[in-house]
């Protein structure tokens, strides 16, 4: 009789514990630095809450890790962080981030006007 309350019992202590452990969630590094730059608070909350999601070193999309990964930007050169600066430049100037097919499944991930002028103000890059 025991060993049949020890079961329900030990299962629902395990149930307890995993719920109470947090989730590990996905999150840019609030210290994030490009060309020696710590990011803008309102360009750091726009990649975490837009981009970061899919380039980063733990996504699942190989093709946009490869495209851009936020963790590996800042161990680049400044020259490279400046050059991948002007590409996210170049691809949000062309309307190619968030791409479409991710937007017919997310549409919520699509930038605001706001956004997309203030991502674009930052990743311009100068001319020297």
């Amino acid at each position: 009789m025991k060993k049949l309350f020890l079961l329900p019992m030990a299962a629902i202590i395990g149930l307890l514990f995993f719920q109470g452990t947090p989730k590990t969630e996905l999150s840019s590094n609030p210290e994030l630095e490009i060309a020696g730059k710590k990011l803008p608070k309102k360009v750091m909350a726009v990649v975490d809450q837009k981009c970061y999601g899919c380039h980063n070193a733990n996504a699942r999309s190989e093709k946009a890790k490869s495209k851009l990964d936020w963790d590996a930007l800042q161990t680049l050169s400044k020259a490279e962080q400046s050059e991948t600066k002007g590409k996210i430049y170049d691809v949000l100037a062309e309307g190619n981030m968030p791409p479409k097919k991710f937007l017919d499944n997310k549409p919520e991930g699509k930038l605001s006007e706001d956004e997309l002028a203030l991502l674009m103000k930052w990743s311009k890059t100068k001319k020297k």
